[in-house]
């Protein structure tokens, strides 16, 4: 999960290009292989989970004018696809709700356009980056379904969804589902593929302090066991240690 691709010491979430640019070359010396949100979902919902093995899925959150001037060249170079996910009613605009970077750009219409000529997929971050737990259902619907409606204006047929600020509850989650969204990404956690829930999909935060050891750390973390799946090897060492001093 990426925002800004810029070179901002203010702000936490942005990125420079050298490092983007970096940790794509990090990725396809590695092995891994950056695929479409829509692959993903695809091989969740068939159960595929081998073609998951080292793939790599790339968003963008709130909709940077740098995605358009910074990031896509990056993209572009290596044909690598993302998915950017606008605040709808803001195109053109300025990302008010981010104190660190309240001056920062968002992207016009044409050059939401543009990117998608490009092979980039859209999605929804709300239509005004709304705090969707503290709206009432009306609201929140509208949020909702009014970005969902634009997406498809722009030319986007996916339809997906991410949770600003990674504020999600039950309510909204059903919300999301009903307002027409195929599936919807929150922020943090590691997926379980086999369990997985295509209105939570987790994401790793990327950030400027996030140097290459530490990106590399992350993308090769093997997902944290379950509170039962830990009891279970927690017994089973027990079990061996216990056979073992009997056999001693």
């Amino acid at each position: 999960m990426y925002h800004s691709i810029a070179d901002n010491p203010d702000d936490l979430y942005s990125v420079t290009v050298e490092t983007f640019r970096e940790q794509l070359s990090w990725l396809s010396d590695h092995g891994f292989e950056i695929v479409t949100l829509s692959f993903l979902l695809q091989a969740l919902r068939a159960r595929s989970h081998g073609d998951l093995l080292k793939k790599v899925v790339l968003t963008f959150d709130d909709g940077y004018q740098d995605f358009f001037t910074d990031a896509l060249p990056v993209l572009s170079d290596r044909g690598a696809p993302a998915t950017v996910f606008l605040v709808t009613d803001m195109l053109g605009g300025r990302a008010l709700w981010n104190g660190a970077a309240a001056r920062g750009r968002l992207m016009t219409e044409d050059e939401v356009r543009a990117i998608k000529a490009r092979g980039m997929s859209l999605g929804s971050h709300t239509a005004t980056h709304a705090n969707l737990p503290l709206l009432d259902e009306a609201e929140m619907l509208r949020e909702l379904t009014d970005s969902c409606d634009r997406l498809g204006f722009l030319g986007e047929s996916f339809r997906v969804f991410s949770y600003p600020w990674g504020q999600w509850s039950p309510r909204v989650v059903e919300t999301v589902k009903a307002a027409g969204y195929e599936c919807a990404l929150a922020v943090g956690g590691w997926m379980r593929t086999a369990s997985a829930n295509t209105y939570l999909l987790p994401r790793v935060t990327m950030t400027r302090e996030m140097g290459l050891k530490d990106f590399r750390s992350r993308l090769m973390r093997r997902p944290i066991e379950t509170g039962a799946r830990r009891l279970c090897r927690a017994l089973l060492d027990k079990v061996s240690r216990v056979a073992s001093a009997s056999e001693g």
